[in-house]
C-alpha cells in the first residue's frame, strides 16, 4: 500500500463517523418537517421547536468534528486510528434515537422517553432495576412537565395520560 493511498484511508477513516450522523440528521429532520411548525395552542413555540434546536446544536458540532477530523477517533503519533466500537457506538446511538422518535409517535412522549432512557442506562452498563427505575419515571415526568407546563410545547398525546 502506498503511502498516498495510507493518507486517503486515514482521511476517510477520520470522517465516516460524522458524515453517518449527517445523514441520520437528515433524516431526523425529515421526521422533524411532519410535526407542526407553528405556535401551539398552549404556547408561542411549535412541537417542532425543541426538536429542531436538538438538531441544529447536534449538526453544528458534528461540522465540529469534521472541520477537525477527531471524531471516533484517537492519535497514536501521525496515524489515526477508528475504532471500531467508536463506530458501532455511534451507529447504535443513531438507532436509539430513530427508536426514540418513532415510538414516540405511537405511544406519546412520556412513555417514549422513559423506555428511551431505561434502554440507555441499560446500554451504558447500569443493569440494576432498582437504579434505572426510579430515575426514569421521575426524569420522564420532568421533562414532561417542564416541556408541557413551563415552555408550553405542545408534545405527543401519551396513551397512559
Amino acid at each position: 500500500m502506498t503511502e498516498e493511498s495510507k493518507k486517503i484511508r486515514q482521511h476517510v477513516g477520520r470522517l465516516a463517523v460524522p458524515i453517518l450522523l449527517v445523514v441520520f440528521y437528515v433524516w431526523y429532520g425529515s421526521l422533524i418537517l411532519e410535526l407542526p411548525q407553528g405556535p401551539g395552542e398552549e404556547g408561542p413555540l411549535g412541537p417542532s421547536f425543541i426538536p429542531w434546536l436538538w438538531a441544529s446544536l447536534l449538526i453544528v458540532l458534528t461540522l465540529v468534528e469534521i472541520a477537525t477530523g477527531n471524531l471516533g477517533a484517537r492519535r497514536d503519533k501521525e496515524r489515526v486510528v477508528i475504532e471500531r466500537k467508536s463506530v458501532l457506538d455511534a451507529l447504535i446511538l443513531c438507532l436509539l434515537l430513530a427508536g426514540f422518535a418513532l415510538l414516540m409517535q405511537y405511544t406519546g412522549f412520556t412513555p417514549a422517553v422513559a423506555l428511551f432512557l431505561a434502554i440507555c442506562f441499560w446500554w451504558s452498563g447500569i443493569r440494576s432495576w432498582k437504579i434505572i427505575l426510579p430515575y426514569v419515571v421521575i426524569f420522564a415526568f420532568v421533562v414532561n412537565y417542564v416541556f408541557h407546563h413551563v415552555l408550553k410545547v405542545p408534545l405527543p398525546q401519551d396513551w397512559l395520560f
